[in-house]
């Protein structure tokens, strides 16, 4: 049974492998958004987006093993998972704000929106079957979100992703603190 300090030493451990975790996705970010000048960046975005929950997964998996003792079970392992992941999400949703908010001046709505009246992208959506006025609404719809909008939507999509990514972290971190090393 955890006591009442483990649990503040996983939210002060958490707090701090948050803001790892927050660090890199601010990084893949920028990566991301070099992708439209610098394709090179598109290589590096995506390799920086398949690390992550192998990060994620390296940071529990610490937290495991210098402050649980390498003792730790799958709920309380699934619980730091969510919450560093929880902490990364405010830092990226406040950063994808000032950057949405100062810096981006509508170049990657712009991006979209020139995706979404290309002809060749209309006749792909006639060809899956979407109604001919999708792209239309789509095009609303972007034109309508705020840099706010766009932040939030996204920190949410990250804890959602953070909830179902913790579920196997937990799960190996959980496990792996049962093995024992062969002599």
């Amino acid at each position: 049974m955890a006591s009442e300090t483990n649990y503040a030493n996983m939210g002060s451990s958490a707090h701090i492998d948050g803001a790892k975790l927050g660090i890199l996705w601010v990084f893949s970010f920028a990566l991301f958004v070099g992708n439209f000048s610098f394709p090179i960046c598109g290589l590096l975005w995506i390799s920086t987006m398949i690390f992550i929950p192998f990060y994620l997964g390296m940071l529990t998996r610490s937290y495991a093993e210098k402050t649980a003792q390498g003792q730790i079970g799958y709920w309380r392992a699934y619980l730091y998972s969510v919450m560093v992941v929880f902490y990364a999400s405010l830092i990226f949703a406040i950063a994808q704000w000032a950057y949405f908010e100062w810096i981006d001046h509508g170049m990657i709505i712009n991006r979209y929106l020139t995706m979404l009246t290309d002809p060749d992208f209309k006749k792909a959506l006639d060809a899956m079957g979407y109604p001919k006025d999708t792209a239309t609404s789509l095009s609303k719809m972007i034109r309508e979100l705020r840099p706010i909008d766009i932040a939030i939507q996204i920190m949410w999509s990250n804890i959602l992703a953070g909830l179902i990514m913790s579920l196997t972290i937990a799960l190996y971190v959980s496990l792996k603190s049962h093995w024992k090393p062969r002599n």
